[in-house]
């Protein structure tokens, strides 16, 4: 019996709305510390609690998915801080009812987007158990889905 297995890694990578507030809130911290250690030392407290919140926020933004298809079972699990695992997805070949590239529109159904994030990345749209999957996909998996589903070239 010949087993089919396909493993993948999408890092996520931040959006620039969250750059620009991480970068934003990192450098009001360090005006602040700044302002505490030559001006007003009750800067020091609003300093702390922004360095603290960049430090927990940057820290739950630093996860990536993984993609796991073993004979027609496919689950997807978040990573966060390459340390903790938490599998979000879990689905068989047989619930897929349409695969199509690109970032198809909800029409009304709910939508759930394990993507990286980057522009102009490779996108293909599950539609399974009325719902709208965002995936990007190995060629190794489009190949072995276009022999279920009629898939086209990007």
């Amino acid at each position: 019996m010949r087993d089919v297995v396909f493993e993948w890694y999408v890092p996520y990578v931040l959006s620039r709305k969250q750059q620009l507030v991480k970068a934003v809130m990192v450098s009001a911290a360090l005006v602040f510390f700044v302002d505490a250690v030559f001006f007003a030392a009750a800067m020091l407290f609003p300093s702390l609690i922004l360095g603290g919140t960049v430090f927990f926020l940057a820290r739950s933004w630093n996860y990536e998915y993984e993609y796991v298809y073993v004979n027609g079972d496919f689950t997807i699990s978040k990573i966060i801080r390459k340390s903790r695992r938490k599998d979000v997805y879990h689905a068989s070949r047989t619930e897929f009812e349409e695969i199509v590239p690109g970032r198809q529109p909800a029409e009304g159904h709910p939508v759930r987007d394990f993507t990286s994030g980057r522009p102009n990345a490779p996108v293909y749209t599950v539609h399974s158990r009325g719902e709208r999957i965002y995936l990007e996909c190995g060629d190794d998996f489009i190949c072995e889905m276009k022999k279920y589903y009629p898939i086209q070239a990007r």
